[in-house]
């Protein structure tokens, strides 16, 4: 959400905005599953980690075939079960050993340590020969793992890679670190906790939940940022399930009624109207900072950053230094990737485009037309409440949006994003009404965030 508020201490194109999310009076965190850890459990971490070379040899030892003539005939069939699973995930470990290694030099000095450290914790992992479902979505998530840093770095060179996909390769390392030694420290303690997840299948689900969100911040930041190309990472999960697929899936939108035709909606106030052509997102490799904090928040899952967790995000500084590029930009790149929910670019120079009238309309006919369930609950509520399309703002996004999507929004694995641009251009007294709005309505939908 961006205005044309005039802030201080320079105003370059790069670094002129002030980019402030706000909290609401009475949002939910989406995603967030914890706080920093207390200081006991810090400690605890802390001696797992200094034991992790003895747990490696002792797992070495317990995994060591037994004499001939030892063992029950389950153990042999067990061993034998367990046989192709074994190997996969040495591939995999040995994938993603290998591109940490190429990754730590240039990894950020804060995590290094953690990056060093994750190298012996999966040689912990790779003893333990674990042959459960839950491990087998475990090894799938550290394929994934690999393959989203593979795909990032791409080979180049240190001096090619941008500050901020550094401090985010850095970020998903540590919290991957973090969340296998919690697992291997969660259920017990000493040389148990090496072993314990070959009985304990939550924590193993736990971790790969934990993961799930880890590898969600990495991918939605850095896609919005331009870091990550679309293309390379639907071919990352070409063969995953669960959100990562839904992500870069294509959304059946084809739904149609001509109850939909009931709403007065402003065609030009979408992003990718014919009269915002003339607004161009930003060029390759530009606001890589300031879009990579953006989709940071958007991706709602950093664990210990307050700022991510408020559902809205304000955009602003003095005309033209950007603000509505960057908000084509992120409208572009969040649709590509399934979290547009609806645009509205506001113009003084079009009547239409500077009042309070087809606001709700046009955020209730776009988010029908973005996804086809969307529809056929937004349709069924004008239906329903046919009068509701001339009551007063706040009736009408209560009826024809909030209340059909509630649940539906609830489900969501992503966030869904409202990008609302040049709202210091609409006219007064409508101006305030629809910050109010964003404010007390929009922001308090499940899983939605508005810039």
């Amino acid at each position: 959400m961006s205005g044309a508020t005039e802030t201080h201490g320079g105003n370059t194109a790069g670094d002129s905005e002030r980019n402030t999310p706000i909290p609401s009076r009475t949002a939910t965190p989406v995603g967030a599953s914890g706080n920093r850890h207390s200081s006991g459990t810090r400690r605890l971490l802390a001696k797992a980690e200094k034991k992790i070379d003895k747990g490696i040899d002792a797992l070495k030892r317990l995994a060591r075939p037994k004499e001939k003539g030892t063992g029950s005939r389950e153990a042999s069939e067990a061993s034998t079960a367990s046989a192709s699973t074994d190997k996969t995930w040495a591939i995999v470990a040995g994938a993603l050993k290998m591109t940490l290694s190429g990754a730590v030099p240039f990894i950020p000095g804060p995590f290094k340590g953690p990056a060093e450290a994750l190298l012996k914790i999966i040689d912990v992992f790779e003893q333990a020969k674990l042959n459960k479902e839950e491990m087998g979505d475990l090894k799938a998530r550290c394929g994934l793992l690999n393959d989203s840093m593979v795909n990032a770095i791409k080979g180049q060179d240190e001096r090619l890679l941008s500050a901020e996909l550094k401090e985010s390769i850095g970020r998903l390392v540590k919290g991957i670190h973090d969340t296998f030694l919690a697992t291997m420290v969660e259920y017990s303690t000493g040389m148990a906790a090496y072993v314990m997840v070959k009985d304990n299948s939550e924590v193993v689900k736990e971790a790969n939940r934990k993961i799930d969100q880890i590898l969600q911040c990495f991918w939605i930041e850095n896609l919005i940022s331009g870091a990550l190309v679309l293309s390379d990472v639907r071919q990352t999960v070409k063969d995953q399930e669960g959100w990562m697929m839904r992500l870069c899936a294509t959304i059946d939108k084809h739904f149609k009624s001509a109850t939909l035709d009931k709403l007065k909606h402003v065609p030009g106030a979408a992003y990718d109207s014919q009269e915002l052509a003339k607004v161009n997102p930003c060029f390759e490799g530009t606001r890589v900072k300031l879009l990579a904090g953006i989709g940071r928040w958007m991706s709602n899952t950093a664990l210990e950053e307050q700022e991510t967790r408020k559902p809205i995000y304000v955009l602003d500084g003095i005309a033209g230094i950007g603000k509505s590029t960057v908000a084509k930009t992120v409208a572009q790149r969040a649709s590509a990737i399934n979290s547009l929910g609806a645009t509205f670019f506001f113009s003084r120079d079009h009547a239409d485009r500077q009042q309070a009238a087809g606001f709700v309309h046009t955020i209730a006919y776009q988010l029908a037309c973005s996804d086809a369930t969307y529809g056929k609950a937004i349709a069924t509520a004008i239906d329903d409440h046919p009068d509701s399309l001339h009551k007063v703002m706040a009736h009408q996004f209560s009826t024809l949006v909030a209340e059909p999507l509630n649940s539906m929004l609830k489900k969501r694995a992503t966030p869904l994003v409202f990008v609302f641009d040049a709202l210091d251009e609409c006219a007064q007294p409508d101006g305030s009404d629809i910050l109010s709005l964003i404010i007390t309505c929009v922001s308090q939908l499940p899983n939605v965030k508005a810039i």
